[in-house]
């Protein structure tokens, strides 16, 4: 199912190229390397399971970046957008980070393009930081942040 999600031009509009598989192989290669690797991680990015019938609706979680700060991401598949699932998916996650997490923060990104995903990160009840914009992979990525209640 990963490879299906990042396959589809529409999710991957917004996203790196190097994040798009060419093959199952590879997207097989990187769950299982991500999925060794996250053992080791006090966060990670899960999948979304529609809970009335466990279909795989895409992907949501937190994850250290770079910085020591620690991010909140999804990816849905096209045929579950606009649902609220990114929403739900993402109040839990933000819940656990602020509660058995012990963050103070979480920060987010979204290109500059995707009025999706910000509008979703809106709903969550994170501010936009323009100041911390940054240009990467081609993308004007829109930062946003969330501290605790």
């Amino acid at each position: 199912m990963v490879f299906a999600l990042n396959r589809d031009p529409e999710v991957m509009e917004f996203l790196p190229k190097d994040e798009v598989y060419t093959s199952e192989n590879q997207a097989k290669e990187f769950l299982g390397q991500y999925i060794e690797k996250s053992k080791d991680w006090p966060f990670a990015r899960w999948a979304v399971l529609r809970k009335s019938d466990q279909e795989f609706l895409g992907w949501c979680g937190l994850r250290e970046v770079e910085n020591g700060k620690v991010d909140l991401g999804f990816r849905l598949l096209r045929e579950h957008w606009g649902r609220g699932y990114a929403t739900e998916s993402g109040e839990r996650w933000v819940k656990y980070g602020f509660g058995p997490g012990a963050l103070t923060e979480i920060v987010a990104q979204a290109g500059d393009k995707n009025s999706g995903s910000q509008k979703v990160l809106t709903k969550l009840g994170f501010e936009r930081k323009p100041e911390q914009d940054v240009v990467k992979d081609g993308f004007l990525w829109r930062k946003f942040s969330l501290r605790r209640p």
